[in-house]
């Protein structure tokens, strides 16, 4: 459903074809009133992205239903550097706030389902990103709609994509459960926050274990893998960039991988199996 065109309006567009803006980061719910959500806009591209000419556009999908109920937009906003954010929020105090919209509680429908829609206005309105979460609002979702939803039992959570402006076309598989983190770097850490599904699920179980090697160079990986699945590890850093990935294994799985040029850096280990994903955060010394 994503198209982005060339656009020749004015100096101010060029090499806006090529810039990829898109919804990086949603809180939608949080405990009691909803009053501290935001959207969170990242550009991935290499170029700078002209936002006077964005609307973000907020879709109710209620009863398979796709109506519009808030568009936000203002000629005011500036041109968005690449690899920088730019955050849309309901509440001042919220951290990194480029724009403070109204109302100031409930700005973001809930969801199951409800969509979010990046539209570039010139030349011609055009759809260039879409976000449906708690399912899949038709005509507003990239493949199927992300099925993981904003918790309204602890604040601090939110949705993004891990790591950010991953973007393979398909709502689901680019959104995780994740810290918020509004205006910086997305972080899955489930030891700073709660994670309670998705990608990002921190296991209570003691078998899928990361630690230093105790020459302290690197990180032993293992779980024993009892029902024999196809198992794969990812060791990333905690702003989500992949370091290394090991293939698929079986019973009593181990990795072990060199480090020594990470020392004293924050690192997150996740196992990937059909029916588990859990998430280890390490510090080598």
């Amino acid at each position: 459903m994503k198209h982005i065109y060339a656009l020749s309006i004015a100096s101010v567009l060029a090499g806006a074809a090529q810039a990829q803006v898109v919804i990086n980061e949603v809180d939608y719910d949080q405990v009691g009133t909803d009053a501290t959500e935001y959207v969170e806009i990242y550009n991935s591209g290499a170029f700078a992205f002209p936002l006077q000419y964005l609307q973000v556009v907020f879709i109710n999908g209620n009863a398979g239903g796709a109506v519009e109920y808030r568009t936000l937009e203002s000629v005011s906003w500036p041109a968005l550097d690449p690899g920088d954010f730019f955050v849309i929020c309901a509440n001042a105090a919220t951290p990194n706030c480029d724009h403070l919209a109204t109302p100031a509680t409930n700005l973001i429908q809930n969801g199951s389902p409800d969509a979010i829609a990046l539209v570039m206005t010139q030349p011609v309105p055009t759809v260039i990103d879409v976000l449906s979460y708690g399912g899949s609002v038709l005509g507003y979702t990239e493949g199927t709609g992300t099925t993981i939803e904003d918790s309204n039992l602890t604040d601090g959570i939110s949705i993004g994509r891990f790591p950010d402006g991953n973007d393979t076309q398909d709502n689901n598989s680019d959104f995780v459960l994740m810290c918020s983190s509004p205006g910086a770097g997305n972080v899955v850490d489930p030891q700073a926050c709660d994670l309670s599904s998705g990608v990002a699920t921190l296991s209570r179980s003691a078998s899928f274990t990361a630690v230093p090697s105790p020459d302290g160079q690197g990180v032993l990986v293992f779980d024993p893998n009892r029902s024999g699945e196809p198992l794969s590890y990812e060791l990333l850093t905690a702003d989500g960039a992949l370091v290394a990935s090991s293939g698929s294994r079986g019973a009593n799985a181990s990795w072990y991988i060199d480090l020594s040029a990470l020392k004293g850096r924050l690192l997150l280990v996740r196992l990937t199996t059909p029916t588990r994903n859990e998430t280890r955060r390490i510090a080598l010394p």
